[in-house]
Parts: structure tokens; sequence; C-alpha cells
């Protein structure tokens, strides 16, 4: 079981932080984001002439007054928009395995990286006043925490994810179905599941009306493996194990780097945002990059 994760010192590192959206969102109970609708409340946005049909209490009385013709207000209107963080709890994810190379490795493993931007993302998304969900990808049927604005959201994410060990393949695409259309998504991922269908699902949702943004997270080691002989092992087959020695680094670098590139690609190519976040960045820091580049 992974040791618990400190959310308190995250929380209070993301105080004030919120996730504003790149684009206008679809119309539904008030909240902080612009919606694809205009109306007669919210935020003044034009005057438009008034049309046959149009409330006469909408009226620009003095602006009637100054110019003899009639005008009404048009405002912007303002709703939440509901925010699922999507996590892949596949076995790469656990990397490094082994606690006596964590520390050797000075980093955290992907997995304690996955769940602090987990949490700070939902932080900062509840904190705008925004209804955050969970879901996690682990066999047989994934976990999930419904999506609500009430108190206490944040930290039974950060539960949730603490009771979750990394372990087997479990596809991303079946739980990014399950998303509502129109939603805030942000999918946490290694990348090294053989999910096939996960961009062609990131499409499908961006075609839908959600915005989609994969977190890529790249363990320091895996850009540049450590000195001397290693064996490296595939986490999800465990029989597929090869030699990694000093002359077949530079293979591996140009290999690794070449996948990293075409995978971002195909994110992007998708509609989707594609941020790399290495497990040696502050969580804090990465997860105030991830929402001002919104």
């Amino acid at each position: 079981m992974p040791a618990p994760l400190a959310i308190g010192p995250l929380l209070d590192a993301l105080r004030g932080v919120t996730w504003p959206t790149r684009e206008r969102v679809r119309a539904g109970l008030p909240g902080a984001h612009r919606a694809n609708q205009r109306g007669t409340s919210g935020e003044f946005t034009e005057f438009r002439a008034y049309r046959q049909g149009d409330d006469p209490r909408r009226i620009d009385w003095r602006l009637l007054a100054r110019s003899d013709r009639a005008f009404v207000r048009v405002t912007d209107e303002r709703a939440w928009w509901p925010t699922w963080i999507v996590v892949d709890a596949s076995a790469s994810m656990a990397f490094p395995t082994d606690g006596a190379t964590r520390a050797e490795a000075r980093a955290p493993d992907k997995w304690t990286t996955a769940r602090a931007l987990a949490v700070g993302l939902a932080a900062s998304a509840h904190a705008t006043g925004d209804p955050v969900g969970l879901m996690v990808a682990t066999r047989p049927d994934g976990r999930r925490v419904p999506a609500r604005t009430r108190r206490g959201t944040v930290q039974a994410i950060g539960r949730v994810l603490d009771d979750i060990t990394p372990a087997g393949s479990a596809p991303l695409s079946p739980l990014l179905a399950r998303v509502p259309a129109g939603a805030r998504i942000a999918v946490i991922t290694d990348g090294l599941d053989d999910d096939v269908t996960l961009v062609a699902t990131l499409a499908r949702a961006r075609a839908a009306g959600s915005e989609v943004t994969l977190v890529h997270v790249v363990h320091p080691w895996e850009l540049e493996p450590p000195a001397g002989a290693w064996q490296a092992r595939d986490p999800e087959h465990d029989d597929d194990r090869r030699p990694l020695m000093a002359n077949a680094r530079a293979t591996y670098r140009g290999a690794f780097d070449a996948w990293r590139a075409d995978f971002s690609r195909r994110v992007l190519a998708a509609g989707a945002r594609h941020l790399t976040v290495p497990c040696d960045e502050a969580p804090a820091k990465a997860v105030r990059r991830l929402v001002q580049l919104a």
C-alpha cells in the first residue's frame, strides 16, 4: 500500500489557485465560467437594438432618452463546469517499485506524483465552485467518486487514491466514455498502457464539447536511465525483460524520445492538450503551470 499523500501542505501551497476555462461552457447552473449563452443577467457585454418580442423590461431607458432609440442590455451568463479527474492506475504507474530504488532516484514514484496532481487539480476546480469527480482505472471495474461541490470532496478524492496500489493493466477509455458530454476532463497517465483506443476516445470527448487535458507523468529515470547495468522489465507484462547495458542507453533514449513525441502529436491531433510533468517537479508548481495554461 502506498504511503498516504500529505494533502494539507499541498492544499496550503495551492490556496487561492483556481482553474479557469479556455472556452465558453454549456449554460447550466450558475457558476464562475462564461457560458455559451447570453441573457439579461450576469456580466454586462454589450447593447443590442430592441427587436419585436423582446421583454420591454430589458430596455435601457437612459440610453433611450439620450438617443431616441431602444436598446436592450446583453450580458454573459455564468455557469459551473463539472470537472472529472481520470487517473491511470496500471502497474507502470508504480515505477520505480522498490523502496531503495525510489530513494536512490531522489524523485517520487509516478503514482505519488499522479495522486498529488489529481488532488491539486481537483482543489483548483473546486475552488472555482465547480463540481469535481474522480475516476481511477483499476481492475476489475475502476473506482469512482461522484462529481460534487460539497465541502470535503477534495479530501475524499485523496483518500480513494491513497487506498489504491497500481497493478495490472486497466484501460482508460471505458472510464472516459462514461464522462458526461460537455465536461472538463483531466487524464493523468504515463501513456504506457496498451490502450490503443485512448486517443480516439479523447477525440470523441472533444467532439462532444468537453475540454480535455492529458497530463503525461514521466519519471526522470525514464528520460535518463541511471548508470550501471540494469534489467528493464515491463511491469504490465512481467515476462518481458531486457538488459539495459551502457552501450544501449543512446538507443533507448532515442526510442523513448521518439515515442513521447509521437504520443504528444496524436493527443494534440485529437483536440486535447498534452502537458508533460516530470516526477521531480514540485506538485504545487506543476498544478499552477497546468491551470495557468488553461
